[in-house]
């Protein structure tokens, strides 16, 4: 709808965004005009189905043919009349149709309610549909509720939808680090959860491949088991160096995924490619002479905890005062978090801490994603425990704390934001 909205005006809808997100007063003041409008036409679909009692039992239809006459002398529907009153009279009736034929669908799901009902045929046995678990606003598919929850086929992650997002987000993660430090970031601490890339279909774990520079490639089943390096001229900057914790339900969920990880930054570290625009390259020719080991074993960058081990645990150590100083919380993360996976080595995950401090020390940022609207960086303590920032700020020669940052995607319009700005 905001995107009908701008177009209405003779705009582009991403281009409100980039220039709002860039501070421009006209056009902040213009996204919140279209945002409010769009809340107010939505509101006015809610309120046609809404009973005496301010309840949703019935979705009743948009309007169609037959109200068209009568239409055409009150200022259309009531959707198309909140815009009007909001300030966009030029938006076209026919352009609103097919938009919330499909929010009305999803309105039916809400109200539909089928757990009870569900809950007492599994109770007597009878079959359950199934259907995807996750959040409703990123995929209404999720609604109904009362289904037989699945997650996802785990090999038909990233989708091109979630490549599409990351590259926003990537795009401007790079951006603002470039005002800030007048530099792109040589290195990115990552950290990957299960869940999240569940209910994202993979957009962090497409976002570490934006940063390479890779391209993951589906076959025509939509499995996503290939590669392609993006060449440095379509890229238009250099391919940014990263370093992976994947928390231990991601392991559990997504060791192919963690294949393709780490054979994406095997990929960039072995193409030759001048130094200054290879970071990661860079980086592995630097680990190789200091371990004595080959560029593509020095080039692990996806790490996670033993098998069968979750969580950093600092938290947990925090909160029973198990702890004398910050130190001890840092070896703990570095010993727990450190097990590396190597697609060469299938099925193996070796303890690696002199190569996993060796990457953190080049880190220049750290960043998480807040990718749904249930949870935020303060109502659970996972973000916390497995954030890198202290210790890369130990690791690295100049003793220096690295930006940390946080992206959101539980909008249309993603943002990237400090750490110290999120909170």
């Amino acid at each position: 709808l905001p995107r009908i909205i701008a177009d209405s005006i003779g705009r582009n809808i991403e281009d409100i965004y980039r220039q709002a997100n860039a501070g421009v007063l006209t056009e902040v003041t213009l996204l919140q005009k279209i945002t409010e409008a769009t809340r107010m036409s939505v509101r006015a679909m809610v309120m046609r189905s809404t009973d005496s009692e301010g309840r949703v039992t019935q979705v009743n239809a948009f309007m169609k043919t037959g109200m068209n006459f009568f239409n055409g002398f009150t200022g259309g529907s009531p959707e198309r009349k909140a815009l009007s009153e909001a300030g966009f009279n030029k938006v076209a009736e026919e352009d609103l149709t097919v938009l919330f034929d499909y929010l009305e669908f999803c309105l039916k799901q809400v109200v539909a309610d089928n757990e009870v009902g569900s809950l007492l045929d599994a109770l007597d046995g009878k079959y359950i549909v199934p259907g995807p678990g996750g959040d409703p606003i990123r995929n209404p598919d999720v609604l109904p509720t009362g289904k037989n929850m699945h997650g996802l086929d785990p090999q038909s992650i990233p989708t091109s939808a979630a490549v599409d997002v990351a590259k926003v987000v990537v795009d401007r993660l790079l951006e603002r680090m470039k005002l800030d430090s007048g530099a792109y970031p040589q290195s990115v601490a990552f950290t990957l959860w299960g869940t999240d890339n569940i209910k994202t279909y993979g957009e962090s774990l497409a976002q570490v491949l934006m940063l390479v520079g890779v391209r993951p490639v589906a076959d025509s089943i939509g499995r996503v088991n290939k590669l392609e390096l993006i060449p440095l001229e379509t890229l238009g900057r250099p391919r940014v160096d990263v370093v992976v914790t994947c928390s231990g339900v991601f392991r559990d969920l997504f060791i192919n995924q963690m294949n393709l990880l780490d054979r994406a930054v095997k990929m960039a570290a072995e193409a030759d490619e001048p130094l200054e625009m290879n970071f990661v390259r860079a980086h592995a020719i630097q680990q190789a002479k200091e371990f004595g080991i080959s560029v593509r074993d020095a080039a692990t960058r996806v790490f996670s905890n033993a098998a069968g081990s979750y969580s950093a645990n600092v938290g947990l150590t925090l909160e029973n005062g198990g702890w004398e100083n910050e130190k001890q919380l840092q070896d703990q993360f570095i010993n727990r978090k450190g097990f590396a996976f190597n697609a060469d080595k299938p099925g193996q995950m070796d303890l690696q801490t002199d190569l996993f401090k060796s990457s953190l020390k080049k880190v220049d940022l750290t960043f998480q994603n807040l990718d749904s609207s249930e949870i935020s960086l303060t109502d659970v303590s996972h973000y916390f425990d497995s954030d890198p920032t202290k210790v890369v700020g130990t690791l690295r020669d100049d003793k220096k704390k690295p930006n940390s940052f946080i992206a959101d995607t539980t909008t249309a319009n993603a943002q990237v934001r400090s750490l110290a700005e999120t909170v």
